[in-house]
């Protein structure tokens, strides 16, 4: 009988989700923990703790550090504005300036300048979204160059007034302006733009800004219940504030966490925790959230060692800025808010996360260790520089000036982070311990922390407790694991949240020397991640721990009596050993395995405090570069107006000094009579002409236009205009009139000769025409007696018809002209007027054609025009011809458009328009029809070897092509697709929304995308010789073609020719592609195996079958397999 289990090794793996007995997950890790708690929960006897496999160790103390693994552009994503479909939206713990996930985008339904956006910050509650510290695409909201107008900022801590969640609908014009880059007063007035923050408590009221703007896209039940989220409006412009999607960052303090040290908290009561940025209390929230964490609950924690480990991480230490010492500061504040500005020589020495005290002139406190939120430093270009410091609180109303002392310490660890929750809970978990060299503990069937530090031995091991079979083995290391340079990444708070690092370099033997000399000159360097640290002192000492214990590596291994169960992972014991000279030398416990016969195997490094904290140089901050801005514009000067008679050009204009302080493109000019204005247009010098403005008072306004937009403020100038413009050869009022007009038209017709019309203007009917020649039978007769009564000559009785509504009018003019001596250079012009007029119906066509003929070349314009109406329809008709013919090709565009409506309730219209070009054609046709029987329908149509919809901008950028029946498209975003069959060469998805997507598989059968299976071995087995197969799986579903990854994990004695094999008829295996693995290691011990392979199934079969064969020794307490099938390969 083996001795009662009392206390397991430490536990470096587990997986994600709530406990309990769920199925299998699919994912090896997740499963292979579920298993083993349960057994270890449900017995305690047991035969043998599971080692557990480096490669899946969680962050343990300095050793198991975070290598580099591209926190540049993880610290990118951070901050970026993102839109995917589908995105999670991450937790934010401590405090970070962070981007966020657009959930929510749309405009007014009748202004689509009017944007609405939700922006979701963190899932859970945070204790605070500092929106002073907003910044929009990069600019602080604080910059009024660019944000002029000023803006809105609520919040739903507030409850009413100044501050509070804003009201007003914000569709239409703004009522409302703000100035100095702060926040309106007035949550009834439409801004620039709005933000209004939701802390994401459980319970949360709906926006009441979106809802009164949008109530039927976001509606009373869009309240976001637990998800921090801002709601955002802003009126977009020509002046490029507001052109294309907002990107907002934000200082957030984040996620409220439970503290089991505070009395006044529950666990489990999230309306009772408060905000930390300690490390062991974020890392205690994230696995005991049952959301996106592991759900652990208070009885599987041991929450005392939380508590300890979290005193630990608040322990406050000294920064080399103030080494213990106040310094005086000069500092300007407001009651009640949580924001002080002083120097910039004293803003460098602060960082987010620094606890802070600062006393008045007179020693009043102001602040006793409060809590940095952020530190901001804001200088649009051309103003003076501000240096702000957010607090956790407010400032009192104690203080009795602005001058005083200021002193900061910083704590020890620190988390100040966001968690990815698209990563598994086992990656972010290393993250988390690794933030403040954590040890997580399974003991007792309770769950501990610890933080790997200095300490005492709390167990002497000597003689009686080593077996002497084995002794001790001694191992001192390798230089592949010492360091002479390490490498920090981290999330700088002072400048802005970006990657930045920190180098630890080696204190040589002999002073003077490289940081390289006691290697033999040759550098040995590691580069480590501390994502949740925005600190360079508490970087620097996460790496400085991390170099000098890699300098000592000496580590021991030995069997052990059952007594050192006394001893847990993480403790410091005292050895006395005399064959190796030990004498009370201390080690701290590695790893402690249970063997088969009762036994512990024991792994321990040597002990060497490498934990104290350690002062590192002074961080400095680089001097802001302060550079302009695409919003860096001034407004044009030195206006001034020349009026018509004082101008050299005889007309008015409006000119300033060209702006050349920053590039500029163009000028925008308003000319307002009173408030209107009644001129607006874009010029490129620094002048405009006025013309045609008449005698008057007006206001004059200029701007400066960059290339992206940009527009500046307006120079702006009074003046009168006093003259007229003078007559010029441009058409002014009166420059046309009757008299002049018939006078031309008379003029032109009798150019025309005996074959032209001649219009003759006369008190009485005409017998000749006005040169005395004969009457033609298209002479036209005016009657000056009779208000210009046109006649028609009657070639019948060579008489004068009256030409009315009633009566058929014909024009007919032909003009004709002879270029050089070249009589075969024509020019015809004809139109026919035609009307009729009855009692029940009303018709009138009007012909028109336009020819021009150069020897075979002719080229012609024909129209006709047609309207009917009588008692029961309308009809309206224009048919335009435009051809051209050179050396007998030709080329035409031709339209036709008609509109139709009847007393039944029928209308019906359509629109052609066709081009041809030597007989190639291209048309478009657009009907409608409405009937009041049938109902309505309309159609487009295209005839086209190729069709495509440019861009305005002149680009040759086309959404779309349509050529030879196919489309195409080179960017779409589709937000639902469907259809029978998507033949594409390359499928990119980033997220399947729907976990039911499924593949056609070989027999063209749906199958999921991917297949799981596992099974677990709880009963050991044991054989010398001989095939052995155990844990079989089958995994139906399967597509042919489609790969296969199996991990194998296990208790392993001594076996042979282990692999995993699988069929995909039942009868006939194969190996998978994997290590053959034989160990003859005389014990048992834990290992991870991995295999893979590609299934090929005949027709009709879809079943996938596996299992562990071993061929030769056989031996293993416990065995799991599990298996899963990537349908998609």
């Amino acid at each position: 009988m083996l001795p009662q289990f009392r206390k397991p090794r430490f536990l470096r793996e587990y997986g994600g989700g709530a406990s309990g007995g769920a199925p299998p997950s699919g994912n090896p890790i997740v499963d292979f923990f579920v298993a083993v708690g349960s057994w270890l929960a449900a017995s305690k006897t047991a035969q043998v703790i599971w080692t557990a496999f480096q490669i899946l160790t969680v962050a343990v103390g300095i050793k198991n550090f975070r290598t580099a693994q591209d926190l540049l552009s993880k610290g990118q994503d951070i901050l970026a504005t993102k839109v995917a479909a589908g995105g999670k939206v991450p937790v934010i713990y401590g405090t970070r300036r962070v981007g966020s996930q657009l959930i929510f985008l749309d405009t007014a339904d009748n202004r689509s300048k009017d944007l609405f956006c939700v922006y979701a910050l963190s899932v859970g509650e945070v204790d605070h979204i500092d929106l002073t510290t907003l910044e929009i695409n990069g600019v602080s909201i604080s910059d009024t160059k660019v944000y002029r107008d000023g803006f809105y900022l609520g919040s739903d801590k507030i409850s009413s007034g100044a501050g509070s969640l804003n009201t007003a609908t914000q569709i239409g014009n703004i009522n409302q302006t703000s100035t100095g880059g702060f926040s309106g007063t007035d949550p009834t007035k439409r801004y620039r733009f709005v933000a209004n923050a939701h802390h994401g408590a459980a319970s949360q009221t709906v926006d009441p800004m979106l809802n009164a703007s949008i109530a039927t896209k976001w509606t009373s039940a869009h309240k976001l219940n637990g998800i921090a989220y801002i709601a955002f409006s802003a009126e977009f412009d020509s002046k490029a504030m507001f052109k294309g999607l907002p990107q907002l960052t934000v200082v957030v303090r984040g996620k409220k966490v439970f503290d089991p040290r505070d009395s006044n908290q529950t666990f489990g009561t999230a309306s009772t925790y408060t905000h930390s940025s300690n490390p062991a209390l974020c890392f205690l929230d994230y696995i005991s959230n049952a959301e996106y964490g592991k759900g652990l609950t208070a009885s599987e924690l041991n929450l005392s060692t939380y508590a300890t480990a979290a005193t630990v991480c608040d322990t406050l230490v000294n920064t080399p800025d103030f080494n213990g010492t106040a310094q005086s500061i000069t500092f300007s504040g407001i009651t009640n808010t949580n924001l002080i500005t002083t120097t910039e020589a004293i803003w460098e020495k602060i960082r987010a996360g620094d606890k802070l005290y600062l006393t008045d002139s007179n020693s009043n406190t102001i602040f006793d260790a409060e809590f940095v939120d952020a530190t901001t430093r804001n200088e649009p270009y051309g103003s003076t520089q501000t240096n702000n410091i957010y607090f956790g609180a407010n400032l009192g109303s104690t203080f009795t000036d602005e001058t005083g002392t200021v002193l900061v310490k910083t704590p020890r660890f620190q988390c100040n982070g966001v968690i990815d929750t698209n990563r598994t809970v086992m990656e972010n978990s290393q993250s988390l311990l690794a933030s403040m060299r954590g040890i997580f503990n399974y003991v007792d069937g309770k769950y501990e922390l610890q933080v790997e530090d200095a300490g005492s031995s709390t167990f002497s091991v000597n003689d009686n407790h080593i077996i002497s079979q084995g002794g001790i083995n001694v191992s001192y290391g390798s230089k592949d694991n010492r360091y002479n340079k390490v490498v920090v990444n981290f999330f700088n708070s002072q400048k802005g949240y970006e990657a930045d690092t920190v180098t630890v370099l080696h204190t040589p033997s002999v002073d003077g020397e490289s940081y390289t000399y006691d290697d033999g000159g040759e550098e040995l360097e590691i580069k480590i991640d501390c994502e949740y640290v925005s600190s360079p002192y508490v970087a620097y000492n996460m790496g400085k721990a991390l170099l000098v214990r890699s300098r000592y590596q000496t580590q021991i291994s030995f069997q052990a009596t059952t007594e050192l169960y006394k001893c847990n992972v993480g403790d410091i014991i005292d050895i006395t050993y005399a064959p190796l000279d030990l004498s009370s030398t201390l080690y701290r416990i590695e790893t402690i395995d249970l063997m088969p016969d009762g036994l512990l195997n024991i792994t321990a490094i040597i002990y060497f405090n490498v934990y104290t904290y350690e002062l590192p140089a002074t961080a400095n901050v680089a001097p802001k570069t302060n550079l302009p801005s695409a919003f860096a514009l001034v407004a044009p000067s030195n206006l001034s107006f020349v009026d018509t008679d004082d101008s050299s050009t005889g007309r008015p204009y409006l000119t300033w000094t060209a702006v050349d302080t920053y590039p500029v493109n163009e000028y925008r000019v308003i000319v307002k009579s009173g408030s209107v204005a009644i001129y607006n247009n874009i010029v490129t010098s620094n002048y405009a002409f006025l013309d045609f403005l008449p005698i008057g008072s007006y206001t004059a306004e200029v701007t400066a236009i960059n290339s992206v937009k940009a527009e500046s403020e307006a120079g702006t100038l009074s003046f009168t205009i006093g003259d007229e413009p003078v007559t010029t050869t441009d058409i002014k009022d009166a420059a046309v009139n009757i008299s002049k007009l018939a006078s031309d038209v008379v003029n032109a017709i009798a150019a025309g000769g005996a074959s032209s019309t001649e219009l003759i203007k006369a008190t009485s009917a005409p017998s000749t025409r006005a040169d005395g020649s004969a009457l033609q039978s298209q002479d036209l007769w005016a009657d000056t007696n009779d208000n210009n009564q046109i006649y028609v000559r009657n070639a019948a009785n060579n008489g004068w018809d009256k030409a009315r509504d009633s009566s058929l009018v014909t024009l007919y003019n032909s003009l004709s002209t002879t270029v050089g001596t070249n009589t075969s250079n024509i020019s015809t012009a004809t139109s026919n007027i035609v009307t009729l007029t009855t009692d029940t119906a009303a018709n009138a066509t009007a012909l028109t054609n336009l020819t021009s003929t150069v020897g075979s070349n002719t080229s012609a314009i024909s129209t006709e025009q047609t309207t009917r109406a009588n008692a029961d329809t309308a009809l309206a008709g224009d048919i335009s011809s435009l051809t051209s013919t050179v050396s007998g090709v030709s080329s035409s565009v031709t339209t036709n458009a008609t509109a139709v409506s009847n007393i039944n309730g029928n209308a019906s219209a359509g629109f052609v328009l066709k081009t041809n070009a030597a007989g190639k054609i291209a048309q478009m046709v657009l009907g409608s029809n409405a009937s009041s029987g049938s109902g309505a329908s309309s159609v487009v149509a295209f005839l086209a070897d190729t069709f495509k919809i440019d861009n305005g901008s002149g680009s040759s950028v086309s959404p779309f092509i349509v050529s030879g029946g196919t489309v195409f498209i080179d960017n779409a975003r589709i937000t639902n697709l469907s259809g029978t069959k998507i033949d594409v060469d390359t499928l990119a998805v980033k997220y399947f929304a729907d976990v039911t997507s499924k593949i056609y598989n070989h027999d063209n059968t749906a199958v999921p995308l991917t297949r799981v299976g596992s099974n677990y071995i709880a009963t050991g087995n044991s054989g010398e010789s001989g095939i052995h197969t155990c844990a079989p799986v089958s995994i139906t579903n399967c597509r042919s073609g489609g790969s296969f990854v199996a991990y194998v994990q296990g208790i392993l004695g001594n076996v042979q020719n282990m692999v995993v094999e699988y069929s995909t008829n039942g009868s006939s295996y194969s190996d998978a592609t994997g290590q053959v693995f034989t160990i003859n290691a005389g014990t048992f011990r834990g290992y991870t195996l991995l295999y893979n392979g590609t299934l090929s199934f005949a027709s009709g079969a879809s079943t996938a079958y596996f299992r562990v064969k071993f061929n030769g020794k056989q031996n293993y307490t416990q065995i799991g397999l599990t298996v899963t099938v990537d349908n998609t390969n």
